[in-house]
């Protein structure tokens, strides 16, 4: 089956690029704007040749994977799909590709050395870049909301209330809230891709890769990072309605104090 894939590229050492766009790409106004040459498309990814032997890699989760693109052909696409973007602003990692004469798969700190470099392989390197890219956004999005979570958790310590509005608060549980559904909608992305399920040596490619970038480990502390926010979220909830409870029972009070005192001024009078 291996020797039915035919080679696309001869060039010795070759650069993968990739970048996160900070928001889900909707994959339908991409095909709709695209002048290019489409390869593969689905609802989730768009694949597309721009120029001659070069690739463009598009996922709904907000990644956009460049092969052997230069500076200004990476502008003159971006400028096309995603006008405004600055890439000076996104998150971004860059991965090597290195024809080898060696049947083997050697992984080393930032390339990948194929005697076989086709299509399908280029394909499944950019697959992996992208989710470790998007792993690499969703980190920060979620270190950042436990860093806010610290900032509430110290502020009880230290002066043992939480000073924030409820309308603050449930805004912070919605964006987490929201950020964790959205990793959950993209959970898909860490499945092998279906190409590899019939081919021995892009499954051996892939595994490489997602093991190369930790890809399960890296997914699972991100997933440990929500939980402890959706905790102390609990809690700061069970906190407010306390609060709100406390501040029903005292309305209450005094509500009956002063029905007690007007019954009794109107005896009196």
């Amino acid at each position: 089956m291996i020797d039915t894939i035919k080679t696309t590229m001869d060039r010795k050492e070759l650069v993968i690029q990739a970048w996160h766009l900070k928001d889900n790409i909707d994959i339908r106004q991409c095909r709709e704007k695209n002048c290019y040459k489409i390869i593969s498309e689905s609802k989730s990814d768009i694949f597309f040749e721009p120029f001659p032997g070069k690739y463009v890699f598009i996922f709904n989760y907000g990644v956009i994977v460049f092969y052997h693109l230069s500076v200004q052909e990476i502008d003159s696409v971006l400028k096309q799909l995603f006008p405004g973007t600055r890439k000076a602003s996104l998150f971004h990692d860059t991965f090597g590709l290195i024809r080898s004469d060696s049947d083997e798969i050697n992984i080393q700190f930032n390339s990948l050395s194929l005697k076989l470099i086709n299509e399908e392989t280029i394909k499944i390197i950019m697959l992996n870049l992208a989710q470790s890219v998007a792993l690499i956004y969703y980190d920060e999005v979620s270190q950042d909301l436990l860093a806010h979570v610290r900032q509430f958790t110290s502020q009880m310590e230290e002066q043992g209330k939480l000073k924030i509005s409820r309308k603050n608060i449930l805004r912070f549980i919605g964006k987490a809230l929201n950020t964790k559904n959205k990793i959950a909608e993209n959970l898909y992305i860490f499945d092998a891709p279906p190409v590899t399920w019939n081919n021995e040596y892009l499954d051996k490619v892939h595994t490489t890769l997602s093991r190369h970038f930790d890809l399960g480990p890296r997914y699972r502390s991100i997933e440990n990072t929500f939980n402890i926010v959706e905790a102390n979220l609990d809690t700061y909830m069970e906190l407010y309605h306390q609060k709100e409870s406390s501040k029903l029972e005292w309305i209450i009070i005094i509500l009956i104090f002063v029905e007690v005192i007007d019954t009794f001024l109107t005896k009196v009078l």
